[in-house]
């Protein structure tokens, strides 16, 4: 797909005025620029007006949806009222929303036993660490040397060929991170549709988002409204692009003017 620069296309115009709107954002690449160590992101403090402004209205409900787990995302956010989700969409909470995928609690014990293994695995490797996510774990190699990532990758896939015949687990690719997660057929998409489909009345749902984890979300909402992928890629399913992380704030701003 060729997305278009959303910043240049006022799409707001063609939307009817006194539509809601399901306003579906992921966090690190979006809300705040990636950092190496996740614990070390913080979300602007305009950022935050500009969130909590959107929850003041009633035409617009908000939702977080990120990788990280759910406690994590809730302590970055720091905002009450919204809906949160974790784990790529395998846990949701907040604002009349609760979900847990049955599937995510039976495969908790073999992510743990995983876990394990992959700290022996990658023991000497300087720059990868394992970030235990309560339902998921995230295997980290941005500050690897360039040599070394494919002796990260190959430690991970020995792991997990450990499991192959239990299939229990997945393979979630990321930006320099692989993660394990439940073997679910669920993600970003199908949480954020789930959403949708609970929410009382119809809403225009509204996607941004910059992974690759986020395309799932951008398949699944491409027909029924918004989809805007952080960073210009050709080989994006969404519809529409920002430049980068900083025009967020731009495209919030665009958002307020509709809504109000």
């Amino acid at each position: 797909m060729n997305p278009r620069y959303i910043l240049k296309e006022n799409v707001f115009k063609k939307i009817s005025k006194g539509q809601k709107i399901a306003l579906f954002l992921d966090f690190d690449g979006t809300l705040v620029p990636i950092r190496k160590e996740p614990s070390r992101c913080v979300l602007a403090e305009k950022m935050k007006e500009q969130l909590e402004s959107l929850t003041g209205s009633e035409s617009c409900y908000l939702s977080i949806l990120s990788g990280r787990s759910l406690s994590d995302i809730r302590g970055m956010v720091c905002i009450r009222d919204i809906c949160y989700s974790g784990n790529h969409g395998l846990i949701i909470s907040g604002n009349n929303m609760t979900y847990i995928h049955p599937k995510a609690l039976i495969a908790k014990p073999f992510i743990d036993r995983a876990v394990r293994m992959l700290n022996k695995e990658i023991a000497g490797i300087e720059g990868a660490w394992i970030e235990g996510k309560k339902l998921t774990a995230s295997l980290h190699f941005r500050s690897v040397r360039k040599n070394d990532v494919p002796l990260v990758k190959k430690a991970f896939y020995n792991v997990v060929s450990e499991f192959s015949g239990d299939r229990t687990l997945a393979v979630i690719k990321g930006k320099q991170v692989l993660e394990l997660a439940p073997d679910a057929s669920w993600n970003k998409g199908s949480a954020a549709l789930w959403i949708l489909n609970n929410l009382k009345g119809k809403y225009l749902p509204v996607y941004v988002g910059d992974d690759w984890t986020d395309e799932t979300a951008f398949r699944a909402l491409n027909k029924r409204g918004i989809t805007i992928r952080v960073g210009k890629s050709a080989k994006t399913a969404a519809n529409y692009y920002l430049k980068s992380q900083r025009e967020i704030s731009a495209f919030l701003k665009r958002v307020e003017e509709f809504i109000c």
